[in-house]
């Protein structure tokens, strides 16, 4: 079971990496320009390069998952997922955010997508916890 945990939690993890670089503001052509006409990338990309950064732990926890067979590694990399989880659903929503016109794709597409994603993450995670539970050491 530990397997089938671990390989969703890294498929979780390459969505959540990969889905902001294909939707956000930035991937489809539009930038702020500033005052002196220079253009600079909105928020919703640098909460995409921040979900790659939340994401490539989740990957290797996910492996790490797949391929533990102890109940305190279990427990333990099932905290650590949550917290990721947690993370992944923060960033679009209260740390960097997206653009606020609701008609933007980072608004419509990335943030439903990344809460959904980080909301699975720390489902599996904590059926991880509750197994490792009743795993004997």
């Amino acid at each position: 079971m530990n397997k089938v945990l671990g390989i969703i939690i890294m498929a979780l993890a390459i969505a959540i990496a990969v889905i902001p670089v294909f939707s956000d503001c930035q991937s489809q052509g539009k930038y702020l320009t500033t005052s002196t006409g220079a253009q600079v990338s909105m928020k919703c990309h640098w909460t995409g390069v921040a979900e790659i950064a939340v994401g490539v732990p989740l990957l290797a926890l996910g492996a790490l998952i797949a391929v533990s067979r102890r109940k305190s590694n279990l427990f333990q990399l099932g905290i650590m997922g949550i917290i990721l989880g947690v993370f992944v659903i923060l960033l679009p929503n209260k740390l960097i955010g997206v653009c606020s016109t609701p008609t933007m794709i980072c608004h419509t597409f990335m943030n439903p997508s990344l809460t959904i994603l980080g909301s699975l993450a720390i489902i599996i995670s904590l059926i991880t916890l509750l197994l490792a539970r009743k795993l004997k050491d």
